[in-house]
């Protein structure tokens, strides 16, 4: 009963997932651009950007924050994550992005904490009356802290969601935000070895600028008096998005296992963890609110879960050139330091190189402590 249900379950997250991309109409192309807090669409981790994002069904840890936050569900006692990215290296463009997951129990879940900085360096400031500059700079900063809780609900369910307040301020304004992510991510196979994410992302209230720099001087009308008039700020809807995920591992041997008295060997069950070599294909649809859809494709091969090589290609639309700023390609590796011998604790150094049309490409370096 319980296969026949897992068996039911697949086929119609599968089905679910074949009928979205056929019926993908390329994005809202006509609202491009009208939508506040764009950063929420940008990545800030390491191992993630190294095959495009394309990991919704496969992603697990405080990398899943972004991707899909029901991978967080799979951490088994604490991750922590740093990540710094140069962002369209030569704009002075940078992210840093830190995180903690931590274990509650068996059965209780996991809880997360994860922040998300990016500045964009110093911008002259101009008027009508100094348009050379000559007024000094300003230093804009966008960000976002999230919180959230992953459990898994079986062996094959695992779901999760992700509150986030989002800022973005200048020296003179500013807007603040609030925003929901939710996910699901389904394993089966006999070796877990097929997996299909599901997540919706960036739900919530419209933003709205605030600040002095909204104010301009002028005169009423019938008045000599110059007077300060307030100026309102156009409200922002945030740039939601729905992410459809299939992920499918090659597992290729397994570690040995001896025996308590030392006489015989035997072997475990292969599985991601313990198998010598590990080959991932992955591909995702994002079908985007306020731009062009997106199609991810990505592989990545593991060896003696010690180290990874990935890369992935994103297609933004088959009929006219991309308006992202990212071109296609994604690469990037992983090397993972054991703690020990007897334990699974590890330090994972990460990087990522994504090309873009303008500027150097996107480089990513990070590390994550597994315990």
């Amino acid at each position: 009963m319980k296969g026949t249900y897992k068996s039911l379950l697949s086929i119609t997250l599968l089905v679910s997932l074949c009928f979205a991309l056929q019926t993908a109409h390329a994005g809202n192309k006509d609202r491009s651009g009208q939508a506040a807090a764009q950063h929420l669409l940008i990545s800030p981790w390491g191992a993630s950007n190294g095959w495009g994002n394309v990991g919704v069904a496969a992603t697990k840890g405080i990398e899943s924050s972004f991707t899909n936050i029901a991978g967080m569900a799979f951490t088994r006692k604490t991750e922590i994550g740093y990540t710094h990215t140069l962002y369209c290296y030569g704009s002075g463009t940078n992210i840093n992005a830190l995180g903690i997951v931590q274990s509650l129990g068996q059965d209780r879940g996991n809880v997360g904490i994860s922040a998300m900085i990016m500045t964009v360096g110093d911008i002259v400031k101009t008027s009508v009356d100094n348009p050379e500059g000559g007024l000094g700079t300003f230093s804009p900063m966008l960000m976002n802290l999230g919180v959230s809780y992953a459990k898994s609900f079986s062996e094959a369910i695992h779901a999760g969601i992700n509150f986030k307040i989002i800022s973005e301020t200048t020296s003179d304004i500013s807007a603040m935000g609030f925003a929901i992510d939710a996910g699901i991510q389904y394993v089966t196979g006999k070796q877990d070895q097929f997996q299909i994410g599901i997540a919706l992302k960036n739900i919530g209230l419209p933003m709205s600028y605030k600040g002095d720099g909204l104010d301009f001087r002028g005169y009423a009308e019938g008045s000599n008096l110059l007077q300060t008039f307030a100026n309102r700020s156009q409200s922002y809807e945030m740039p939601a998005l729905l992410s459809l995920g299939l992920s499918y591992d090659f597992l290729f041997g397994n570690k040995s296992k001896v025996a308590a008295d030392g006489a015989a060997t035997t072997k475990e069950k292969i599985n991601r963890e313990n198998s010598n070599h590990r080959i991932t294909l992955a591909g995702s649809f994002i079908s985007n609110a306020y731009s062009k859809d997106q199609f991810i494709l990505g592989m990545e091969y593991c060896l003696m879960n010690i180290f990874q090589i990935r890369g992935g290609y994103t297609i933004e639309d088959f009929k006219s050139n991309s308006t992202s700023v990212f071109s296609g390609p994604s690469c990037g590796t992983s090397i993972f330091i054991p703690l020990g011998k007897k334990v699974k604790s590890r330090i994972a150094i990460d990087y990522a190189y994504r090309f873009t049309h303008q500027w150097k490409g996107c480089h990513s370096i990070g590390a994550r402590i597994i315990l």
